[in-house]
């Protein structure tokens, strides 16, 4: 994906203000780190949620993964804001909607707007069958117990949670015109209409 944002948004169009190489640094740098941040906090949610299970696995197993998680989440996270920042003032200091640089940060917002929502997609398939092998282990072949199942609906509904915390803050992004769902706050990013 992020090979799409640099390809794709980086046509062979003009490019006179020679901004759009950079552009395709700032967004594809942003789009990697936000998924090691993203991974990271999952890392660490389940490594916590997974002290409930029946055979938990030990208290250092849990605190290694605990730190790598948050350590994804501390160098990802950074790195994404500043990549994300600069990308977003360089995007906005170009008017014209059609100008490289916005084309670019329209690649990256589908590019994440997609991943979240195919995250979010299967994520909703397996919590929905593990409801079901909630209430009916039996039925729907639980490999554990009630508990077991009971965690890892935990650790689904967090990544359903944090994917559509990703994908709304994507969106706002881009022009009211673009979004899946047209409402929301507009940022300083979307403030011309999209003419192309």
């Amino acid at each position: 994906m992020t090979y799409v944002i640099i390809v794709i948004a980086n046509r062979a169009d003009p490019d006179p203000s020679g901004k759009r190489p950079m552009a395709a640094y700032l967004f594809g740098g942003s789009f990697l780190s936000l998924w090691i941040a993203y991974m990271g906090s999952i890392l660490v949610v389940e490594a916590i949620v997974s002290l409930m299970q029946t055979n938990a696995p030990s208290t250092n197993t849990v605190a290694r993964i605990v730190v790598v998680g948050f350590l994804m989440v501390l160098v990802g996270g950074v790195a994404h804001l500043i990549h994300r920042q600069r990308g977003l003032a360089l995007a906005d200091s170009e008017t014209n909607p059609a100008s490289p640089t916005k084309r670019v940060l329209r690649s990256y917002v589908a590019a994440v707007s997609f991943i979240s929502v195919l995250i979010a997609l299967i994520s909703t398939m397996v919590l929905g069958y593990l409801i079901f092998q909630l209430v009916a282990p039996g039925v729907f072949g639980a490999s554990g117990s009630r508990i077991d199942t009971l965690s890892s609906i935990i650790d689904l509904v967090y990544v359903l949670g944090a994917t559509a915390f990703v994908f709304l803050a994507h969106q706002a992004l881009a022009p009211a015109a673009l979004r899946l769902l047209p409402r929301g706050a507009s940022t300083p990013s979307d403030a011309v209409n999209v003419e192309e």
